[in-house]
């Protein structure tokens, strides 16, 4: 019985050292991740880097509520590095990057004119910001709305926060791919920049910004990330992952949410952030993870149980 005991208490020894080595690799990854630049990285070393604290963080941080919220951060931290990384190699890789393909699809799918395109003709004064302008450029930047609605979850029914949190996870994980692969200029920048659609096609969101600050207009656009990641629109895949997660809970949510994608969806398109071809492969990839999911379970569940077991050594130690 003794022996027993001894052999356990090594155990918990053991899980409460590796919970102290999960804990102190998230802020080594996280200067890496930041310093990349300065000390020119490979992009294999930052995206491991980056890729492996979602799960230190969640090894690292005991169970609870406050879990599922710092494992939360670390992935959109994650995600937002592993964005704008395809971008910010494009001078070493020498990738191509594409312009008239998803023209040609959207007007293929459209009767011959690209949707933005006949959106911004129909429903645009290009001279001036509207309150249809200022109200679709509103939804647009909601696009934290899906983690929010993740914190309410947790909040009144943590029971299904589980699924609907990993699976949002997938969702924006299964993105990613993309902007290595096809790398894709948006609607307004195959317009502005390259002469696409006419050259009618403009930012809106820009022009909305620059209204509410008071600046004077300008043809130049400096915006940080990625301008490279129009396909697929990650907005519409967690729109859409989460519409799902509400519709499990009861059907008045699940319209909540069905009517966000659609709103989302316009004013992706309206805006010249995404074309029609970027909005069906987010919808698509939404409905991927959600088909993959039985398959996928008993490997996320066996991790998860290990996770379990390093995050509650201090449990077991004491």
């Amino acid at each position: 019985m003794r022996r027993k005991l001894l052999s356990l208490g090594r155990v918990g020894v053991d899980w409460l050292t590796a919970r102290h080595l999960f804990a102190a690799s998230v802020p080594v990854s996280v200067a890496v991740v930041n310093l990349r630049k300065r000390l020119d990285l490979p992009t294999p070393v930052t995206l491991s880097a980056a890729s492996l604290t979602p799960l230190a963080v969640a090894a690292a941080t005991p169970l609870g509520k406050w879990r599922y919220l710092a494992v939360g951060a670390a992935y959109m931290w994650t995600f937002k590095v592993t964005w704008e990384l395809p971008y910010e190699t494009r001078t070493k890789a020498r990738r191509l990057v594409h312009v008239r393909y998803p023209i040609l699809i959207d007007s293929l799918l459209c009767g011959g004119v690209p949707p933005t395109l006949r959106l911004q003709r129909t429903l645009r004064d290009p001279t001036t910001v509207t309150p249809l302008d200022r109200a679709v450029a509103g939804i647009y930047v909601s696009w934290f709305l899906p983690h929010l609605i993740l914190g309410w979850i947790l909040l009144r029914h943590p029971q299904f926060i589980p699924r609907a949190a990993g699976r949002l996870a997938a969702t924006y994980h299964l993105t990613t791919p993309f902007y290595w692969l096809l790398p894709t200029v948006p609607p307004w920048c195959a317009s502005e920049t390259r002469g696409e659609m006419n050259g009618e096609v403009q930012r809106v969101l820009r022009h909305v910004i620059r209204d509410l600050r008071n600046l004077p207009r300008q043809e130049t656009d400096n915006t940080p990330g990625n301008p490279w990641g129009s396909m697929p629109s990650d907005h519409i895949a967690a729109a859409t992952i989460t519409a799902m997660a509400l519709s499990e809970i009861n059907v008045g949510y699940g319209m909540l949410g069905w009517s966000y994608v659609i709103l989302a969806s316009f004013a992706v398109v309206y805006l010249g952030e995404h074309y029609l071809i970027d909005v069906l492969v987010g919808l698509a990839v939404a409905e991927a993870v959600r088909r993959a999911e039985p398959l996928v379970s008993p490997f996320v569940r066996q991790l998860v149980r290990i996770l379990h077991q390093t995050a509650s050594s201090d449990t077991r130690s004491s």
